[in-house]
């Protein structure tokens, strides 16, 4: 069990765990042994499975955000017959300057 324990242990897991809250709960500092490991699998399970489900929905958000820019970089290839990405960030550029420059210049 102890193998198990080190092979699931987070290395970036900060919480305490059971064995080092009943360490600091003694009073003459003696340690305590767990009457039931499998439990301490559990929770340790319970919370790996969520920190997956977690990233698994960061991960679709990014993709779906991902696929909408691709989506709107093709309505805009088509809406003005450039097809180079790199020519439509610059013609996009230029005319947020330009525009800068005419709402500065009204002001």
């Amino acid at each position: 069990m102890k193998k198990l324990q080190e092979r699931l242990q987070d290395p970036d897991d900060t919480e305490p765990t059971k064995e080092e809250e009943l360490d600091k709960g003694k009073a003459d500092g003696s340690k305590q042994k767990f009457d039931n490991p499998i439990e301490i699998l559990k929770i340790r399970l319970k919370n790996i499975t969520n920190k997956n489900r977690e990233k698994q929905r960061l991960l679709a958000q990014y993709t779906r955000n991902a696929r909408v820019i691709e989506e709107a970089f093709e309505v805009i290839k088509e809406g003005s017959g450039i097809k180079n990405l790199d020519e439509i960030v610059t013609t996009f550029i230029k005319s947020e300057e330009q525009n800068y420059s005419l709402w500065n210049y009204v002001n």
